[in-house]
């Protein structure tokens, strides 16, 4: 069972590759790209319900973290970015404030969603600051330049966090209709009465390891709950107009750590 995945982990990850390659390619319009990096996000997350379908005696996935970090300019606002594709990869986050304005972040998930997560993250912010540079030249006049761009990453990362949650209920409801066939090739046995159990359930149960896993490792992590005051309306929605078309491929010093709101 265990080569069986990693062979296919080779070959979605193989496929994936080859997607974003396309995807970053100069020459793709951003409709193009779109299309080329939701398939990879669809690839991404039918492998990580499948690993999950399976038995914890036997599958080649574990529980561990990834950390990199946030360099400014927007390190705090990243922070929600990194959230919104941790949350839809199954990850709990958290963050440092090294100061400055950086940020260290942790994910903490199933190694091949945790993975995920980091490659779609940077993916995502190299496209953010791309696209954040090209509006920057067609601002209106009457407005600040550093509150258009604040405006502008709010207005991204609020897309970005929209259209990830579609494709994951998109991808969570192919894996009902699989399984759904798969009972009736099999005579119409439920799913308990296989000895298995329904999507929803397993990722339940997946999404309770990760949160045990999360509390062992940061057992007085907080959730915060923050409200950005929205700087620019007239920066957010030319941010969520770029945030719709990006390709989902890819303070003092301290030490204080928050966890990222998991839902």
């Amino acid at each position: 069972m265990t080569s069986t995945f990693e062979r296919t982990k080779d070959e979605v990850a193989d496929k994936v590759r080859k997607l974003l390659a396309k995807a970053e390619d100069p020459a793709a319009t951003p409709e193009e790209a779109q299309v080329f990096t939701l398939k990879a996000q669809q690839l991404m997350s039918k492998y990580s319900i499948a690993l999950a379908m399976v038995s914890d005696e036997v599958r080649p996935d574990a529980l561990t973290s990834r950390g990199w970090i946030i360099p400014n300019p927007y390190a705090p606002a990243k922070v929600s970015l990194v959230n919104a594709v941790a949350r839809a990869n199954d990850c709990r986050a958290i963050y440092t404030d090294l100061g400055g304005g950086r940020r260290a972040i942790e994910v903490v998930g199933f190694a091949t969603d945790a993975e995920w997560v980091e490659t779609l993250v940077r993916s995502l912010d190299v496209q953010l600051m791309a696209a954040l540079a090209t509006a920057v030249r067609t601002k209106p006049a009457n407005v600040h330049g550093r509150t258009f761009s604040a405006g502008f990453v709010q207005g991204f990362i609020a897309e970005i966090g929209v259209r990830l949650q579609h494709a994951r209920r998109a991808a969570i409801a192919a894996a009902e209709a699989d399984a759904d066939a798969d009972r009736a090739a099999g005579g119409g046995e439920s799913a308990a009465a296989k000895g298995g159990a329904s999507v929803a359930l397993v990722l339940v149960a997946k999404a309770d390891s990760v949160e045990a896993e999360f509390r062992v490792r940061h057992p007085s992590a907080r959730t915060v709950h923050r409200q950005t005051r929205l700087r620019s309306w007239s920066g957010f929605q030319p941010g969520r107009t770029a945030g719709s078309r990006a390709s989902l491929a890819r303070g003092s010093i301290g030490s204080e750590r928050r966890g990222l709101r998991a839902g």
